[in-house]
């Protein structure tokens, strides 16, 4: 196991996500682990990153089921506090993306308290980097920040929900990078974002001032800005044909981004290799019931040394 661990804390939860209305979804329905953090955990184990995910402690008989799914992820699970009922996330789809959802389990969202990580101080030294979401509280983020900044380690905030956009800047230290989607930053910047240059004037107001934005456009890629020089990075999406699912691509593109990152990859190359990577997740999600394994990296093929020919003669 390696010295410094990327940790990451959020939600996971039970999707079930079909087409058709709630309460009467229509086939086909795919049922799966998610949650921003797991997607982005998972993202990470599958390019060798070895994380750590903290989450409430869940009580349900689905319970050892998770923690098959993290052994064989690769993630490095923690629970914490009291068991909580497991979070249901219900979604349904409209092609590959969720119109309507209804999320069963906000008892969860609170569970990771200041308090409660506070108790956490051996974990959280072991530390490379601290990666929280938006479907934790406001003060559980901020004690993270704050966290991160005595450890001089980043600190990556992943928006979780477009209802939740008002914990993306808080009273502690603002996070080194923020990620967000269209519809987000446009609830964020109360605009609606029509042109290019709104959008990144919006991304540059949420970033911290010596930080960066990421904006995931779905189907026309993402664009990162670095508010410290202004500097614009545009990264175009894979060529997918029609993926069948794209719920949690932009969590799986911001688990390969950090990764590259911690292998030491600059941005331009880390953010081309995290749109490729994202555009084989979505090929497989949806069909495949390991779709992460499309993020390994490919095995490296041993040849055989060959024999100098001796002469006959």
């Amino acid at each position: 196991m390696p010295d410094r661990q990327p940790i990451i804390f959020g939600t996971a939860a039970l999707d079930v996500l079909h087409r058709g209305p709630l309460g009467r979804g229509t086939p086909p329905v795919t049922l799966r682990w998610g949650g921003v953090a797991n997607n982005v955990a998972c993202a990470l184990a599958a390019r060798g990153a070895a994380p750590i995910l903290v989450t409430a402690d869940y009580r349900s008989e689905l319970r050892p089921a998770l923690a098959g799914h993290y052994v064989a992820a690769g993630v490095e699970w923690t629970p914490l506090g009291e068991p909580t009922p497991l979070p249901l996330f219900n979604g349904e789809l409209v092609d590959g993306s969720v119109a309507r959802m209804q999320f069963l389990g906000d008892e969860a969202l609170h569970r990771l308290t200041p308090d409660l990580l506070a108790q956490q101080e051996d974990l959280l030294d072991r530390a490379s980097v601290l990666v929280g979401s938006t479907d934790c509280d406001r003060d559980a983020l901020d004690w993270l920040a704050e966290a991160a900044e005595r450890r001089g380690v980043d600190f990556w905030l992943v928006s979780a929900d477009p209802n939740e956009v008002h914990k993306l800047r808080g009273a502690g230290p603002p996070a080194h990078l923020v990620s967000v989607n269209r519809r987000e930053l446009a609830l964020w910047a109360g605009a609606a974002l029509a042109e290019r240059g709104e959008l990144i004037e919006a991304a540059l107001r949420i970033a911290a001032p010596d930080g960066r934005c990421l904006v995931t456009l779905g189907a026309e890629g993402a664009l990162l800005v670095s508010a410290g020089d202004g500097r614009l990075l545009t990264q175009p999406a894979a060529r997918i044909h029609e993926p069948e699912l794209v719920v949690g691509a932009g969590d799986v593109f911001v688990g390969c981004l950090l990764g590259a990152r911690l292998a030491g990859q600059g941005w331009p190359g880390a953010l081309h290799g995290a749109a490729q990577l994202t555009g084989g997740y979505l090929a497989a999600a949806g069909h495949d019931e390991l779709p992460y394994r499309r993020l390994r990296p490919a095995p490296i093929e041993e040849h055989p040394v060959r024999q100098p020919q001796r002469s006959l003669r």
